[in-house]
C-alpha cells in the first residue's frame, strides 16, 4: 500500500492491473473491508473491474468459506455483462466442496458443461476430490468416466485423488486397479502417488504390499522422504509388529533419512502401547540429541504412555518438563487424568499442576 501511495503522490495513474494486485493482496491477508474498500475507489475513479479482478474476488471468499458472498460476486458479473470464465466456476465450485456442499458444487459442474468447452480437467478434479473428501467415490468415478467422454486426460492429480479415496473406502482392489490403469496410460505416477498408496495399503492391515512396494521403489531409485517411511512405521505399530517398526526407524540413517517430529512421536507412541516405556524415554532424549526438538504432541504421547503404565511419578516429572517448556497437555491427556482420578489411580496434584500451568 505504501508503494501505492508513491504511485498517487508522482502522479502516476493506477490502472485496474494495479487494483488487481492490491485486491489479491489483502484479499490473501482477509482484509474483506480493504478489498471492498480498492474496489469502491476504482469504480469511483473510472476503473472498471475487469473479469480478474472478480475471479480473485470468488477465489478469495470460497477459500474463506464464504461461497453465498462468493455467488453474489458472480451474479453481479453476469449483471455486468462480463462472462464468467472457467477459473470463476472453478473456485465457486471449489469452495462449495470446502464445505461438503456437494450437490451445489454438482449444479455448477452441470452449469459448465451446458457451456460448450467450459469444463478442464481442473474442473473435473475439484469435484472427484470434492466427492472423495464426501465418501461418495462412485459419484468421483462417474465424473471420471466423464473425462474421457469430453477427450480430457485425467492427470496424476486425478489418479491420485481417485486411488486415495477408493482406498479410504476399503477398495483396495479398485484402488490397485486404477493404479495399473494409471501405468497402463502413461501417465507417471509421483511421490503424491506412491504415499497415497503406502497409506493406503496400511491403513487396510495390508502391511505385506506396502513393504513389498517400499522395496521396490528403492529398488528403482524413487527419491524417497522421511514421510513415505512414517507412514511405514505407523502401519507396522498400529498392527502390533513393534520390532519390524523398531528395525525401519533404526535403519533410517543408513538410507539418509532423518527422522522428523512425527516419526520419533509415532514410534514413542508403539513404544508405551507395549508398555516400553524406559525405551520410550531414551527416544524422547535422543531426539534433541539429534536436533529434533520434541513438542506438545510428543510430550503428551509418553505423558499418556506412562500413566496407562500407571508411572504417576515419572509422568509428573515429565509434565513438569514439559511446563517448562512452554507446551501444555491436550484434550486426550487432561480426559486420561480426569478418568484415572476418578478410580483412584492418580495424585489428585496431578491435575492441579496442570490446571496452575493455564
Amino acid at each position: 500500500m505504501d508503494l501505492f501511495s508513491e504511485m498517487i503522490t508522482r502522479g502516476i495513474a493506477p490502472n485496474v492491473v494495479t487494483y488487481n494486485c492490491l485486491i489479491q493482496g489483502v484479499c490473501n491477508l482477509g482484509q474483506w473491508k480493504q478489498a471492498t474498500r480498492l474496489l469502491n475507489e476504482m469504480v469511483s475513479k473510472g476503473i472498471f473491474p475487469d473479469v480478474r479482478t472478480f475471479n480473485i474476488l470468488v477465489d478469495a471468499l470460497c477459500k474463506e468459506g464464504m461461497v453465498v458472498e462468493a455467488k453474489t460476486v458472480v451474479q453481479m458479473m453476469i449483471q455486468r455483462h462480463i462472462e464468467p470464465t472457467v477459473v470463476t466456476y472453478n473456485s465457486l465450485m471449489d469452495g462449495y466442496c470446502l464445505r461438503g456442499a456437494m450437490d451445489e458444487a454438482g449444479q455448477v459442474f452441470d452449469l459448465m458443461i451446458s457451456k460448450a468447452s467450459m469444463v478442464d480437467v481442473r474442473s473435473c478434479n475439484i469435484l472427484i476430490n470434492g466427492y472423495c473428501k464426501a465418501k461418495t467415490v462412485d459419484k468421483a468415478h462417474e465424473i471420471f468416466k466423464e473425462m474421457r467422454r469430453m477427450e480430457l486426460v485425467p492427470d496424476t492429480i486425478t489418479y491420485n485423488t481417485l486411488i486415495d479415496g477408493l482406498f479410504k473406502m476399503g477398495r483396495i482392489q479398485e484402488a490397485e486397479k486404477l493404479f495399473s490403469e494409471m501405468l497402463g496410460c502413461g501417465q507417471l505416477p509421483n511421490l503424491r502417488t506412491y504415499t497415497v498408496i503406502l497409506d493406503g495399503l496400511c491403513n487396510n492391515q495390508q502391511l505385506s504390499m506396502a513393504i513389498e512396494l517400499l522395496k521396490e521403489m528403492e529398488a528403482n531409485k524413487v527419491e524417497l522422504n522421511v514421510v513415505v517411511y512414517t507412514l511405514v512405521i505407523e502401519g507396522l505399530c498400529k498392527a502390533g509388529k513393534i520390532e519390524s517398526a523398531r528395525d525401519f526407524f533404526c535403519g533410517l540413517s543408513s538410507k539418509g533419512v532423518r527422522p522428523d517430529v512425527r516419526t520419533y512421536t509415532i514410534m514413542i507412541q508403539g513404544l508405551c502401547h507395549h508398555g516400553l516405556i524406559i525405551e520410550a524415554e531414551k527416544l524422547l532424549r535422543e531426539m534433541g540429541g539429534e536436533g529434533c526438538s520434541p513438542d506438545g504432541w510428543t510430550y503428551n504421547t509418553i505423558i499418556r504412555g506412562l500413566l496407562n503404565n500407571c508411572e504417576t511419578s515419572w509422568a509428573m516429572k515429565l509434565i513438569q518438563e514439559m511446563l517448562e517448556r512452554g507446551l501444555s497437555a491436550d484434550a486426550s491427556t487432561m480426559e486420561l487424568i480426569v478418568d484415572l482420578l476418578s478410580k483412584d489411580i492418580v495424585d489428585p496434584a496431578l491435575l492441579q499442576l496442570l490446571k496452575d500451568s493455564r
